[in-house]
């Protein structure tokens, strides 16, 4: 792709996200993403069929981003072959999100138009898709047998338990990220070991 294309491009995908921070996506018109990137509406149809595919097109490029924060961060997890210790656990839960971190603090002000009242829980969803994807590769490295221990502990299906955890760990970071003025990434890498290796009540300090 040639500097003016990516440039085009790259102006119509901010146009549309300035848009989402004043209206709901469903209302915003070809038109609108014209008047607030100053490109003609010839130029936006030689690239996007309409909104619908621009968003698309953002979509596609965050997530890109985000399977590969994941997959950087699956190198935590290499060499793991036995049941860990406490330590152990929260050690590799704070090297699990470095570069998942990065990615969410890097696309704050995207993640939270795309994820907020006037964006696309499809978005959302998809965000669930690729991380239960990643974590169930990594499960499946640390323990070939997860499936069935979960079986043997939980009433309810094993991917049903992965896919809730994905969706509260996702949940999470998307709340961090609101606080990154006041928190450091390392100080969020530690949150979100402590968020893993405790239960919800011993979080909260309610139990130990």
């Amino acid at each position: 792709m040639d500097i003016r294309t990516q440039t085009t491009k790259s102006n119509l995908k901010n146009a549309l996200l300035q848009c989402m921070k004043e209206q709901a996506f469903n209302e915003i018109k070809v038109k609108d993403i014209i008047l607030a990137s100053g490109i003609s509406s010839r130029t936006f149809y030689q690239y996007y069929k309409d909104t619908h595919a621009l968003l698309l097109a953002v979509e596609d490029d965050i997530l890109a981003e985000f399977n590969k924060a994941l997959l950087a961060d699956r190198e935590a997890v290499n060499g793991i072959d036995h049941v860990l210790s406490q330590d152990e656990l929260i050690k590799v839960a704070e090297n699990i999100s470095k570069n998942s971190i990065s990615f969410f603090l890097k696309n704050k002000d995207k993640l939270e138009i795309l994820t907020s009242d006037n964006g696309d829980i499809r978005f959302f969803n998809k965000m669930i898709e690729y991380a239960n994807k990643e974590f169930t590769i990594r499960m499946e490295m640390m323990n070939p047998n997860y499936k069935a221990i979960l079986a043997q502990e939980q009433t309810i299906p094993p991917d049903m338990v992965l896919g809730i955890f994905d969706i509260n760990i996702i949940n999470v970071v998307l709340q961090l990220i609101k606080y990154n003025d006041e928190l450091s990434p390392a100080d969020m890498r530690r949150y979100i070991a402590g968020y893993l290796t405790r239960t919800p009540l011993q979080f909260l300090g309610l139990m130990k």
